[in-house]
Order: C-alpha cells, then structure tokens, then sequence
C-alpha cells in the first residue's frame, strides 16, 4: 500500500506589473511570484477530489487584487498579507508560501513617468504563513555584483597531486563576485525598505580598504558587515560565485608596466556561501 508523505501545488512565477498614475508623478512596481500551498491535499492528488484545492487561478486574481491594493507597499509586506489571505481562503492547506522577486524601477529625477530599471539587482521577499503561527519573512537581494582591482589574495591553500600551486596562488589579484544576500529579523522592523538599504550599502562597502585572502573571507566579511550595520537583522547569508581573470602578457607589444589587461574567465566559477548569526 502507498503512503502519501506530504502534498503541495501552486502558481508559478506569476509577472505582475502595477501601475499607479498619480497628479505629479506615477509608482511603478515589477514583480515575479510563485505562491504555494502545502497541507492535507491527498484527496486531490490520490483520487482526483478538487473539493479540497484552492484554484491556482484563484491564487493569481488574488496576488493581482493584492498588487492593486498594496502598491506602495513594502515588498515583505505584500508577500506576507497575500500568503495570510492564501491560507485563510484554503482551509486544507497547512502553510502558504509566497516568494516575490521584485524588479526594481526607479523613476528619472523630475521625471513624471520615466523609470529606470537595474538589470542585475533584484529584491526578493519570502513570507510563510503558518496556521495557528505567526507568519515568518525572509529577505534578499539577487544578483549582486562587487569587483575590486587589489587587496585580494589566495595563498596558503590545501595542496593534493593534482595542485598545480603556481597555477592558483595570488598575492594580489582581481576579484570579481556576484551572488545573493538574504537575512530573517529579530522582530519585524517598521520600515523593511530602510532594512534592505542599510545591509545593501554595508555588503558593498564590508572590503572597502580591508584585504581579503579568499572569495571565502570576502563573503564571511560582508555577512559580518551587514550584521554589524543592521541591528533589526538576526540572520544573514551569502552566496558568492568569484569570477576570475588571467593576465595577459603584452610584452611582445612593448606595453610596459603602466597597468594591464586581464582575460575574463567566466564560464567557470569558484563558489562559496556562509551563514551568521548575532550573538547572544
């Protein structure tokens, strides 16, 4: 006989774009959410008994209603009233969950309705709601990009018959990260857009005038960073990819010692991610 271990299903990477036009200027907002349910769904899945799921349909009217209604908004606000409201309207569903993706547009100074969008940057908003529990929030910024042309090093690594060290070792070089940065919170701050700003200007700013001696130590300091500026931050890890960049050799063309020029390496890529906690 076949046992059901657990049962989910939802709506996925729903594009919403809210437009509210205003007097003296328009709010934009971009968002991508994917919202699922989890809960007593066998019925569904075991014999083909609908009574007990919620329309995925119905999810999206809701996110879009949800959009309208919380423009101006904060995106973890958004995302933790609609994964409330989702577990409200499904009594079989134990948890809703609702990950927002937002695509931020800023509008051109003085401008009543021209925006300008970042191509990398990208928030992200993850609240779970609980039956019978308070809803919990994470947040995030994806797609982050910092690059620094000294102060990092590798040396002094683990060396096995396949090290090749003077392949790998650095005493100063350019390093390139991109990655994610998602934290959870104390207690629920009142102004989360002030939150992400602060733990947004200390990851960029954590090697400022400080060596690193690995894509790893770079990580660690910039989670250490974001802890050390924003004291509503519990939490906080980072994901770091390091793309690296091999000199070339332009002696043959008489170019001297007066700068130089690297050759981009990324279709691979090192990686490493940590995770802090503040301490008690």
């Amino acid at each position: 006989m076949h046992h059901v271990v657990s049962t989910r299903y939802g709506r996925h990477d729903l594009r919403l774009l809210g437009v509210k036009p205003g007097a003296t200027a328009h709010q934009a907002r971009d968002l991508q959410l994917t919202m699922t349910l989890e809960g007593d769904f066998a019925p569904a899945f075991v014999k083909g008994d609908n009574t007990v799921l919620l329309p995925t349909r119905s999810m999206a009217n809701t996110a879009s209603a949800f959009l309208h209604d919380h423009l101006e908004a904060d995106v973890e606000q958004l995302a933790a009233a609609l994964a409330e409201r989702l577990v409200e309207a499904c009594p079989a569903a134990l948890t809703a969950r609702v990950a927002v993706l937002e695509y931020p547009w800023t509008r051109v100074t003085d401008s009543h309705h021209t925006f300008m969008t970042n191509p990398s940057d990208r928030w992200t908003a993850d609240a779970t709601a609980h039956r019978g529990r308070p809803t919990t929030v994470v947040s995030g910024i994806s797609g982050l990009h910092r690059a620094v042309t000294t102060g990092s090093a590798f040396t002094g690594f683990l060396v096995d018959d396949y090290t090749l060290a003077e392949q790998v070792t650095k005493e100063d070089r350019i390093l390139h990260l991109s990655g994610d940065m998602w934290w959870t919170y104390g207690s629920r701050p009142t102004d989360y857009d002030r939150c992400r700003s602060e733990a947004l200007r200390a990851f960029m700013d954590s090697v400022t005038d400080q060596r690193s001696f690995s894509s790893q130590h770079s990580a660690y300091l910039s989670a250490a960073a974001v802890l050390d500026a924003c004291p509503d931050i519990h939490r906080v890890g980072v994901r770091a990819r390091a793309s690296h960049h091999a000199p070339l050799d332009l002696s043959p063309f008489d170019r001297g010692d007066q700068g130089s020029v690297h050759l981009g390496t990324d279709s691979s890529y090192s990686s490493g991610e940590v995770t802090l906690t503040r301490g008690v």
